[in-house]
């Protein structure tokens, strides 16, 4: 993955990533206090700063003329593949559906528009479906803003719309503070913060330096305001400033240019290898499809989702931390980011999953007051994680249970070959599949990657190359360095019976699943360092019915062991247990995205779309520490 500072934002703290489970804690952040926003004169008013959310004068047409005109809009994406807007201050979201309605009016047909805001004190869902009620031209926009409004957890939360023509981005925190972990070049700025008098912070110089690195050459800024700090902090921040006629009883307003010329996108060749159609290949593919690019997906088995991605049923859930680490943050982005593309799935009538809700019971008192401090913290709101006792945790899973824990309503489980399928379905023609090829090399030539098979033959080539096909990769020479290995894991499927249904997912070492589709509850999983042998075992289905004893005694009595089958696969695992994505240094145009471990179904489809948004030179969708703390270069020197 290139980043606009890449050794700077590849530097790591001494020593980190050697422990098994170093997951590299960061301060604690606050957790999101959501605007509580009263109507005085037809405007939302908050009482906390003081100062309304649009214009006494009128909201749309205030938008229109200081941040649409202000900023030459529509007219400059109108020639443009690819737009970008910032914007201080989400608030109601009244900027973005203006500036998506004028979008989808005006744009080029094949044009993409990202937009990125960033709020401290975001809205509830309720409160934004009361403000829509006010604008019917946008109310059709904001349903489907609505559908995907994420929850008011600290971070990233990426939005796709308009069959992804659209990519919403929503920093949830302190503005100066997100946009300092935001990559992206920025094509348009509105800064649509309070007042600076009743809000200072939205107009701090470490905001504005903030803007000026992620500048384009040529970029725009405007906003409501001609206060002289705001211009002074433009101009010291290499934005050439100037005033503009206000809106409403605003006699003026400021608008300005960053230095340099603006220019389209380079033509570039929109080809690539992916090499694995397992979860990570087949999404990282539909990503790049997505974005107009034409696919070789190769696989070595004759179908998508034969190996570890072929297990009947995988568990959607994150792994909350007390001390917001890596892995924390990774899996909650992940997960959040895995159900809203799984709504642009649903569709799809062959896709198979159960939100059925997952609990994470605990394993002792320890950590059954660690479980409670966490979910009692504020951090993440009950429709996210709820702490839950014996009693109410045996409701959920309709069995008795024998600890507390976690619940998570948001959660359940995926039949991981249906989602595979489900992408290349959406990819449609973008991608090639080729079955039954294994690549046994990669060799770069003419400034393209050609995968070769065992006898020299050339495969498929491309200047773009993925590998995807988790501990294969490590039979390639460009690969064989890469600090992976490999993990053994077997499921055990019981036959589902109407008199013993299970009510939702149940989970702490291991796992079972309800009843899926095929008739079976799924339990999981073992963990064998080194091996790579598929062939099921007996001693480790008696090994996953010890684990069902401890998440459902009594179900797990009414088993009978000579009815139970299964499956293994070899997952691929990285020192820390994060991904591994991005560029592989030394390889010009050769990527990976591998080590996805045990949590596949929650990393692959954030991850795919962060490796998609890097070789395009999009914005990123995950924070920059988080993104270049997965890089192989930044961990190439951890021993395997």
């Amino acid at each position: 993955m290139r980043l606009r500072h890449p050794a700077r934002l590849a530097t790591r703290r001494q020593g980190e990533g050697r422990q098994r489970r170093d997951h590299g804690p960061v301060s604690l952040p606050e957790p999101i206090q959501p605007a509580a926003p009263v109507l005085k004169d037809g405007a939302a008013f908050s009482e906390t700063y003081g100062d309304t959310y649009w214009s006494l004068d009128g909201g749309l047409d205030e938008t229109r003329h200081v941040f649409l005109s202000g900023n030459d809009l529509p007219t400059r994406w109108q020639s443009r593949g690819r737009f970008t807007i910032l914007e201080t201050g989400f608030g109601s979201g009244l900027n973005f559906l203006c500036a998506w309605r004028s979008f989808r009016k005006t744009a080029r047909p094949d044009a993409r528009l990202h937009f990125l805001s960033v709020d401290k004190h975001p809205f509830r869902r309720e409160d934004l479906e009361r403000l829509y009620r006010n604008w019917p031209e946008l109310a059709p926009l904001g349903a489907r803003l609505l559908e995907r409004y994420p929850p008011l957890i600290p971070g990233f939360h990426r939005l796709h719309l308009d069959g992804g023509r659209v990519s919403l981005t929503l920093l949830w925190g302190e503005a100066a503070h997100m946009l300092a972990q935001a990559e992206a070049r920025v094509d348009a700025f509105f800064l649509d913060g309070f007042a600076p008098s009743r809000n200072p912070d939205m107009w701090s110089e470490a905001l504005f330096a903030q803007l000026a690195r992620l500048a384009a050459p040529g970029a725009t800024f405007a906003t409501y305001t001609a206060a002289g700090k705001v211009s002074r902090c433009m101009t010291a921040a290499g934005f050439v400033v100037g005033k503009r006629a206000g809106f409403g009883r605003k006699r003026e307003m400021l608008a300005g240019r960053f230095a340099g010329i603006e220019s389209a996108e380079p033509d570039r060749d929109r080809r690539a290898l992916v090499i694995g159609g397992g979860i990570a290949g087949t999404l990282v593919a539909e990503r790049l499809a997505a974005r107009g690019w034409a696919i070789h997906l190769i696989e070595r088995r004759d179908g998508l989702a034969r190996e570890t991605s072929g297990n009947p049923a995988g568990v959607l859930q994150p792994v909350p931390s007390a001390d917001w680490n890596r892995l924390s943050r990774l899996t909650l982005a992940g997960f959040h980011y895995a159900l809203r593309r799984i709504e642009d799935f649903s569709s799809d009538p062959k896709l198979i999953w159960q939100p059925c809700g997952v609990l994470r019971l605990a394993r002792d008192e320890k950590q059954i007051e660690r479980q409670r401090r966490i979910a009692e913290s504020g951090l993440l709101p009950p429709e996210v994680l709820r702490w839950v006792d014996v009693d109410a945790a045996s409701a959920l899973a309709g069995w008795r249970v024998p600890m507390p824990g976690w619940w998570f309503p948001e959660g359940g489980w995926v039949h991981p070959p249906s989602l595979c399928d489900a992408a290349l379905r959406m990819a449609g023609n973008a991608v090639r599949l080729h079955a039954q090829r294994e690549v046994a090399d990669l060799a770069r030539t003419d400034g393209s990657w050609r995968a070769l098979d065992d006898s020299g033959h050339v495969i498929a080539e491309a200047p773009v190359a993925i590998l995807a096909n988790g501990y294969h990769a490590l039979r390639l020479g460009v690969a064989a360095a890469l600090p992976l290995r490999a993990v053994r894991g077997q499921v055990t499927c019981i036959p589902a019976a109407p008199d013993r249904a299970i009510k939702a997912v149940v989970s702490r070492e291991g796992y079972v699943t309800p009843a899926t589709s095929f008739g079976v509850h799924v339990v999981g999983a073992t963990y064998e360092e080194g091996s790579t042998d598929t062939l099921a075992r007996e001693e480790d289905h008696h090994a996953n019915l010890e684990r069902l004893k401890l998440l459902l005694p009594d179900f797990a009595a009414t088993v009978d062991p000579a009815r139970v089958a299964g499956r293994a696969g070899i997952r691929t695992v990285g020192p820390d247990r994060l991904p591994l994505v991005g560029a592989l240094p030394g390889n010009e145009g050769l990527f990976g995205l591998l080590g996805l471990g045990s949590r596949g179904l929650v990393y692959a489809p954030l991850v795919a779309e962060l490796l998609a948004s890097a070789i395009e030179g999009e914005p990123l969708p995950l924070e920059r520490d988080l993104a270049s703390g997965l890089t192989p270069a930044a961990r190439s020197d951890v021993a395997r």
